[in-house]
């Protein structure tokens, strides 16, 4: 009888520990958004580029003044320019093209204002890697038999590393819905940095959903 007792007892802790410890997925993802980028060219970064992605991001204090955002940002690139003579490779090359999808993961200081706290404003940075790049250029090509001419070459990589760092701000807004979801609306200002020695400077638009 006391073996049965225990093995009751035990049960009924276990279970109860389980129903305790159980996790919803908006425990872990509460934010989710898509996002359209566009590139700022500006001084010796004369590259335009225009992209997408998608995001989602677990808030933290999302009721308080003071909270946080981290989640994961998967963006796709499209870079482009009309090239000229690259004196680090002494070949002049034309009509770039860069295709570029990266992994980053953004952590955010998030400000939450308003009585209701539905306007934030967030700064904080982002690591990422490049999972895919793929470029395309016309390259010069001379010899001493022929005229220069141009020769179109594509190949997978490009001008970018594998990982890179980043900044990022932005001002969000949520627009209650009903009592379990809210509609987001973030414009965000990002700077990436590659290599130490290539910056691209976007911004990007979110829109997506705050679950409660």
């Amino acid at each position: 009888m006391k073996k049965l007792l225990l093995i009751a007892f035990m049960s009924s802790c276990i279970l109860g520990f389980a129903q305790k410890e159980k996790r919803s997925f908006k425990d872990y993802f509460n934010e989710f958004h898509i996002s359209v980028n566009h590139g700022i060219p500006f001084g010796a970064y004369n590259r335009t580029f225009f992209g997408g992605g998608l995001g989602m991001s677990h808030v933290f204090r999302a009721d308080r003044t003071v909270g946080a955002r981290a989640g994961l940002d998967l963006d796709f690139f499209h870079f482009w320019n009309n090239g000229g003579f690259d004196h680090f490779l002494e070949q002049t090359i034309i009509n770039q093209h860069l295709y570029l999808t990266s992994l980053s993961i953004p952590i955010n200081l998030r400000i939450n204002l308003g009585e209701k706290k539905n306007l934030h404003l967030e700064l904080g940075g982002r690591l990422g890697f490049n999972l895919y790049s793929f470029y395309e250029a016309d390259i010069l090509h001379s010899d001493s038999t022929n005229q220069p001419y141009f020769v179109h070459e594509r190949h997978p990589g490009g001008p970018v590393g594998f990982a890179f760092a980043g900044v990022n701000s932005g001002l969000g807004y949520l627009i209650q819905w009903n009592e379990k979801m809210d509609f987001l609306i973030r414009p965000t200002f990002q700077l990436n940095i590659y290599d130490l020695d290539r910056l691209h400077i976007y911004t990007q638009l979110n829109l997506g959903i705050h679950l409660k």
